[in-house]
Protein backbone atom coordinates (compact mmCIF):
# COMPACT_ATOMS: atom_id res chain seq x y z
CA UNK A 1 0.00 0.00 0.00
CA UNK A 2 1.36 3.32 -0.87
CA UNK A 3 1.59 5.86 1.52
CA UNK A 4 -1.28 8.65 0.98
CA UNK A 5 -1.89 10.88 3.90
CA UNK A 6 -5.60 11.86 5.13
CA UNK A 7 -6.35 13.88 8.21
CA UNK A 8 -10.03 13.69 9.95
CA UNK A 9 -12.53 16.27 11.06
CA UNK A 10 -15.74 16.49 12.03
CA UNK A 11 -18.13 18.74 10.37
CA UNK A 12 -22.23 20.15 9.36
CA UNK A 13 -23.87 22.08 7.19
CA UNK A 14 -26.57 24.35 7.10
CA UNK A 15 -26.75 23.34 10.68
CA UNK A 16 -27.63 19.37 9.76
CA UNK A 17 -26.14 16.70 12.04
CA UNK A 18 -22.42 16.77 12.31
CA UNK A 19 -20.41 14.02 10.11
CA UNK A 20 -16.70 12.83 9.83
CA UNK A 21 -14.90 14.49 6.95
CA UNK A 22 -12.04 12.76 5.41
CA UNK A 23 -9.47 14.90 4.10
CA UNK A 24 -7.35 14.26 1.17
CA UNK A 25 -5.24 17.09 -0.75
CA UNK A 26 -7.45 19.86 1.15
CA UNK A 27 -10.28 18.37 -0.47
CA UNK A 28 -12.77 17.71 2.43
CA UNK A 29 -14.86 13.95 1.53
CA UNK A 30 -18.00 12.87 3.73
CA UNK A 31 -16.19 9.32 5.14
CA UNK A 32 -19.83 7.76 5.24
CA UNK A 33 -19.95 8.52 1.23
CA UNK A 34 -16.55 7.51 0.44
CA UNK A 35 -16.99 4.56 2.55
CA UNK A 36 -19.52 2.99 0.57
CA UNK A 37 -18.52 3.94 -2.54
CA UNK A 38 -15.17 1.89 -1.91
CA UNK A 39 -17.96 -0.93 -1.07
CA UNK A 40 -16.09 -2.89 1.38
CA UNK A 41 -17.01 -3.00 5.21
CA UNK A 42 -14.11 -2.13 6.53
CA UNK A 43 -14.55 0.65 8.95
CA UNK A 44 -15.80 -0.42 12.20
CA UNK A 45 -17.95 2.70 11.86
CA UNK A 46 -18.60 6.38 10.63
CA UNK A 47 -20.55 8.17 13.01
CA UNK A 48 -17.66 10.28 14.50
CA UNK A 49 -13.84 10.33 15.13
CA UNK A 50 -14.35 9.42 18.75
CA UNK A 51 -16.39 6.19 18.03
CA UNK A 52 -13.43 5.24 14.82
CA UNK A 53 -11.02 5.58 17.84
CA UNK A 54 -12.41 2.83 20.09
CA UNK A 55 -11.01 0.63 17.09
CA UNK A 56 -8.66 2.53 16.08
CA UNK A 57 -5.41 0.57 14.88
CA UNK A 58 -7.92 -1.13 12.81
CA UNK A 59 -9.89 1.51 11.63
CA UNK A 60 -6.80 2.93 10.30
CA UNK A 61 -5.84 0.28 8.35
CA UNK A 62 -9.13 0.92 6.63
CA UNK A 63 -8.98 4.59 6.01
CA UNK A 64 -5.83 3.84 4.64
CA UNK A 65 -7.53 1.40 2.06
CA UNK A 66 -10.09 4.08 1.60
CA UNK A 67 -8.26 7.01 0.94
CA UNK A 68 -5.97 4.94 -1.53
CA UNK A 69 -9.08 4.52 -3.25
CA UNK A 70 -10.28 7.53 -3.39
CA UNK A 71 -7.28 8.98 -4.64
CA UNK A 72 -6.72 6.16 -7.40
CA UNK A 73 -10.00 6.64 -9.05
CA UNK A 74 -9.83 10.69 -8.98
CA UNK A 75 -13.44 10.90 -8.79
CA UNK A 76 -15.06 14.90 -8.97
CA UNK A 77 -15.13 15.46 -5.14
CA UNK A 78 -19.05 16.85 -5.85
CA UNK A 79 -20.09 13.11 -6.05
CA UNK A 80 -18.63 11.67 -2.67
CA UNK A 81 -19.59 15.03 -0.81
CA UNK A 82 -16.31 16.83 -1.77
CA UNK A 83 -16.06 20.37 -0.62
CA UNK A 84 -12.62 22.56 -1.84
CA UNK A 85 -12.71 25.11 1.30
CA UNK A 86 -13.24 24.63 5.12
CA UNK A 87 -14.76 27.99 4.38
CA UNK A 88 -18.17 25.97 2.94
CA UNK A 89 -18.62 23.95 6.18
CA UNK A 90 -19.09 24.29 9.76
CA UNK A 91 -15.73 23.27 11.34
CA UNK A 92 -16.98 21.76 15.09
CA UNK A 93 -13.91 20.02 17.25
CA UNK A 94 -12.32 16.87 15.98
CA UNK A 95 -14.10 14.91 18.89
CA UNK A 96 -17.03 16.35 20.02
CA UNK A 97 -17.46 14.54 23.51
CA UNK A 98 -14.08 13.23 24.91
CA UNK A 99 -14.71 11.25 28.48
CA UNK A 100 -12.13 13.52 29.37
CA UNK A 101 -9.66 16.36 28.66
CA UNK A 102 -6.09 16.35 30.80
CA UNK A 103 -4.23 19.88 30.11
CA UNK A 104 -0.33 20.36 31.16
CA UNK A 105 0.40 23.19 33.18
CA UNK A 106 3.97 24.63 33.68
CA UNK A 107 5.81 22.55 30.93
CA UNK A 108 7.82 25.02 29.22
CA UNK A 109 10.94 26.62 30.81
CA UNK A 110 10.21 29.99 29.05
CA UNK A 111 6.31 29.83 29.84
CA UNK A 112 7.59 28.97 33.69
CA UNK A 113 9.45 31.95 33.48
CA UNK A 114 7.71 34.52 32.42
CA UNK A 115 4.43 33.52 34.76
CA UNK A 116 7.42 33.74 37.57
CA UNK A 117 8.20 37.40 36.29
CA UNK A 118 4.93 37.84 36.24
CA UNK A 119 4.33 37.42 40.18
CA UNK A 120 3.26 33.88 40.27
CA UNK A 121 5.57 32.86 42.85
CA UNK A 122 4.44 33.83 46.67
CA UNK A 123 7.82 33.49 47.94
CA UNK A 124 11.82 32.64 46.84
CA UNK A 125 11.00 29.18 47.61
CA UNK A 126 8.28 28.85 45.62
CA UNK A 127 9.99 30.34 42.82
CA UNK A 128 13.18 28.09 43.20
CA UNK A 129 10.40 25.00 43.41
CA UNK A 130 8.90 26.30 40.24
CA UNK A 131 12.14 26.72 38.70
CA UNK A 132 13.41 23.01 39.61
CA UNK A 133 12.65 20.65 36.88
CA UNK A 134 15.30 18.04 38.38
CA UNK A 135 12.69 14.75 37.16
CA UNK A 136 13.64 12.91 39.85
CA UNK A 137 11.92 15.26 42.43
CA UNK A 138 9.52 16.90 40.32
CA UNK A 139 6.56 15.06 38.23
CA UNK A 140 4.17 16.54 35.62
CA UNK A 141 1.54 18.76 37.26
CA UNK A 142 -1.72 18.52 35.16
CA UNK A 143 -5.57 19.77 35.36
CA UNK A 144 -8.95 18.42 33.89
CA UNK A 145 -10.66 20.96 31.47
CA UNK A 146 -14.13 20.46 31.16
CA UNK A 147 -15.03 18.96 27.58
CA UNK A 148 -18.08 21.21 27.59
CA UNK A 149 -15.72 24.27 26.98
CA UNK A 150 -14.57 22.86 23.41
CA UNK A 151 -15.19 24.71 20.41
CA UNK A 152 -14.64 24.44 16.55
CA UNK A 153 -11.45 25.82 14.90
CA UNK A 154 -13.44 28.74 13.77
CA UNK A 155 -15.58 29.40 16.52
CA UNK A 156 -15.73 32.93 18.84
CA UNK A 157 -13.81 33.05 22.16
CA UNK A 158 -16.10 34.63 24.51
CA UNK A 159 -15.04 36.53 27.15
CA UNK A 160 -16.82 36.03 30.89
CA UNK A 161 -17.72 39.67 32.35
CA UNK A 162 -16.77 38.85 35.59
CA UNK A 163 -12.70 38.66 34.06
CA UNK A 164 -10.66 41.37 32.83
CA UNK A 165 -7.81 39.03 32.11
CA UNK A 166 -8.47 36.40 29.58
CA UNK A 167 -5.51 35.01 27.68
CA UNK A 168 -3.78 32.44 25.00
CA UNK A 169 -2.07 29.24 25.02
CA UNK A 170 -1.75 27.51 21.95
CA UNK A 171 -0.54 23.76 22.74
CA UNK A 172 -0.03 20.21 21.02
CA UNK A 173 -3.03 18.16 21.84
CA UNK A 174 -2.92 14.23 21.85
CA UNK A 175 -6.31 12.24 21.20
CA UNK A 176 -5.57 8.57 22.68
CA UNK A 177 -6.14 5.76 20.72
CA UNK A 178 -6.54 2.84 23.05
CA UNK A 179 -6.88 2.10 26.91
CA UNK A 180 -4.15 3.27 28.87
CA UNK A 181 -2.98 2.40 32.51
CA UNK A 182 0.11 2.63 33.84
CA UNK A 183 1.56 2.75 30.77
CA UNK A 184 5.29 2.88 30.58
CA UNK A 185 6.80 6.34 29.29
CA UNK A 186 8.96 4.28 26.71
CA UNK A 187 6.04 2.78 25.25
CA UNK A 188 3.42 5.57 25.33
CA UNK A 189 3.37 6.64 21.96
CA UNK A 190 1.56 3.40 21.37
CA UNK A 191 -1.31 4.76 22.62
CA UNK A 192 -1.10 8.17 20.84
CA UNK A 193 -3.52 8.26 18.03
CA UNK A 194 -3.06 11.64 16.42
CA UNK A 195 -2.95 15.25 17.22
CA UNK A 196 -4.68 18.55 16.97
CA UNK A 197 -4.49 22.08 17.51
CA UNK A 198 -5.58 23.85 20.87
CA UNK A 199 -5.68 27.21 22.69
CA UNK A 200 -6.17 26.48 25.90
CA UNK A 201 -8.12 29.65 26.78
CA UNK A 202 -7.78 31.11 30.39
CA UNK A 203 -8.79 33.59 32.72
CA UNK A 204 -5.97 34.59 34.97
CA UNK A 205 -7.56 36.72 37.50
CA UNK A 206 -10.46 33.74 37.53
CA UNK A 207 -7.32 31.22 38.75
CA UNK A 208 -6.37 33.54 41.56
CA UNK A 209 -8.60 33.02 44.63
CA UNK A 210 -7.68 36.02 47.32
CA UNK A 211 -10.88 35.01 49.01
CA UNK A 212 -9.33 31.25 49.65
CA UNK A 213 -5.68 32.32 49.70
CA UNK A 214 -4.25 28.80 51.31
CA UNK A 215 -6.08 26.84 48.26
CA UNK A 216 -4.70 29.09 45.92
CA UNK A 217 -5.27 28.09 42.04
CA UNK A 218 -8.47 27.73 40.97
CA UNK A 219 -8.13 25.85 37.77
CA UNK A 220 -11.92 24.91 37.34
CA UNK A 221 -13.16 28.56 37.32
CA UNK A 222 -9.90 29.62 35.43
CA UNK A 223 -10.26 27.07 32.60
CA UNK A 224 -13.06 25.51 31.83
CA UNK A 225 -15.68 28.36 31.00
CA UNK A 226 -17.95 27.96 27.49
CA UNK A 227 -15.81 28.31 24.21
CA UNK A 228 -12.15 28.15 26.21
CA UNK A 229 -10.96 24.97 24.39
CA UNK A 230 -10.67 25.60 20.81
CA UNK A 231 -10.19 22.61 18.90
CA UNK A 232 -8.85 21.29 15.69
CA UNK A 233 -9.75 22.06 12.85
CA UNK A 234 -8.26 18.41 12.15
CA UNK A 235 -6.96 15.44 13.43
CA UNK A 236 -4.00 13.89 12.29
CA UNK A 237 -3.04 10.63 12.92
CA UNK A 238 0.51 10.38 14.51
CA UNK A 239 1.43 8.20 11.89
CA UNK A 240 2.17 11.11 9.45
CA UNK A 241 3.64 12.96 11.87
CA UNK A 242 7.61 12.48 11.83
CA UNK A 243 8.23 13.93 15.20
CA UNK A 244 6.16 15.94 17.32
CA UNK A 245 9.02 17.47 18.82
CA UNK A 246 9.33 19.25 15.60
CA UNK A 247 6.17 20.58 15.58
CA UNK A 248 6.21 24.28 15.92
CA UNK A 249 3.84 26.34 17.61
CA UNK A 250 2.86 29.84 17.11
CA UNK A 251 -0.20 32.17 18.00
CA UNK A 252 -1.04 35.75 16.47
CA UNK A 253 -2.85 38.52 17.73
CA UNK A 254 -4.22 40.82 15.52
CA UNK A 255 -1.52 39.23 12.95
CA UNK A 256 1.47 40.09 16.04
CA UNK A 257 3.35 37.17 17.00
CA UNK A 258 3.02 36.43 20.48
CA UNK A 259 4.07 32.49 20.83
CA UNK A 260 6.05 30.62 18.25
CA UNK A 261 8.63 27.63 19.85
CA UNK A 262 8.73 23.68 19.00
CA UNK A 263 7.09 21.25 20.26
CA UNK A 264 10.45 19.65 21.84
CA UNK A 265 10.97 22.80 24.03
CA UNK A 266 8.14 20.89 26.41
CA UNK A 267 9.95 19.67 29.51
CA UNK A 268 7.86 16.75 30.42
CA UNK A 269 7.69 14.89 27.40
CA UNK A 270 4.37 13.42 25.32
CA UNK A 271 5.76 10.04 26.47
CA UNK A 272 6.21 11.31 30.01
CA UNK A 273 2.68 12.97 30.37
CA UNK A 274 1.13 9.69 29.23
CA UNK A 275 3.36 7.85 31.57
CA UNK A 276 2.04 10.04 34.70
CA UNK A 277 -1.91 10.53 33.54
CA UNK A 278 -1.97 6.89 33.09
CA UNK A 279 -0.84 6.46 36.53
CA UNK A 280 -3.88 8.27 38.22
CA UNK A 281 -6.62 7.34 35.97
CA UNK A 282 -7.07 4.83 33.02
CA UNK A 283 -7.51 7.05 29.52
CA UNK A 284 -9.68 5.59 27.29
CA UNK A 285 -9.75 6.11 23.39
CA UNK A 286 -10.72 9.45 22.49
CA UNK A 287 -9.62 11.32 25.36
CA UNK A 288 -7.59 14.84 24.77
CA UNK A 289 -4.04 15.33 26.60
CA UNK A 290 -2.84 19.08 25.67
CA UNK A 291 0.81 19.18 26.47
CA UNK A 292 1.57 22.51 27.65
CA UNK A 293 2.20 26.05 26.31
CA UNK A 294 5.62 28.04 25.20
CA UNK A 295 6.74 31.48 26.28
CA UNK A 296 4.70 34.51 25.05
CA UNK A 297 1.00 34.31 27.11
CA UNK A 298 0.06 37.56 27.31
CA UNK A 299 -0.02 37.60 31.31
CA UNK A 300 3.58 38.15 30.56
CA UNK A 301 3.42 41.34 29.32
CA UNK A 302 0.02 42.20 31.29
CA UNK A 303 -1.70 42.11 27.96
CA UNK A 304 -5.26 40.54 27.52
CA UNK A 305 -8.13 39.40 25.04
CA UNK A 306 -10.29 41.85 24.63
CA UNK A 307 -13.63 42.55 22.57
CA UNK A 308 -12.57 42.67 19.03
CA UNK A 309 -9.48 40.43 18.64
CA UNK A 310 -8.64 37.78 16.28
CA UNK A 311 -6.68 35.08 17.78
CA UNK A 312 -4.76 32.64 15.14
CA UNK A 313 -3.03 29.76 16.73
CA UNK A 314 -1.40 26.86 14.78
CA UNK A 315 0.44 23.54 15.42
CA UNK A 316 2.33 23.07 11.81
CA UNK A 317 0.90 20.51 10.49
CA UNK A 318 -2.24 20.21 12.39
CA UNK A 319 -3.87 23.30 10.86
CA UNK A 320 -4.47 27.32 11.94
CA UNK A 321 -7.21 28.20 13.95
CA UNK A 322 -8.89 31.43 13.68
CA UNK A 323 -11.26 32.83 16.44
CA UNK A 324 -12.49 36.01 16.90
CA UNK A 325 -13.71 37.21 20.39
CA UNK A 326 -16.68 38.73 21.55
CA UNK A 327 -17.53 40.14 25.13
CA UNK A 328 -20.59 38.19 26.00
CA UNK A 329 -23.81 39.70 25.51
Amino acid sequence: MTKVEFKLGTFSINGNNPYVGLVIDEVIYNLSFVAKAYGKNVLSTTDSIHEILNRWEANFDALRYITEFVSDNGRDAADWGGVKKLSDLKVLPPILKPSKMIYAAANYGGHIREMLNAGTAQNDEERDNMLDRDKARVRPYSFLKSPSSLVGAFDDIILPPESKKVDWEVELALAVGKVAKRVPAEKALKYVAGYMTTNDITARDAQSRPDWPTLRTDWFTGKSHDTFAPMGPYFVPAEFIGDYRDINLSLKVNGQIKQNDLAGEMVFSVEEQIEHASAQISLYPGDIISTGTPEGVGHGKGTYLKDGDIVEANAEGLGVQICNVFDER
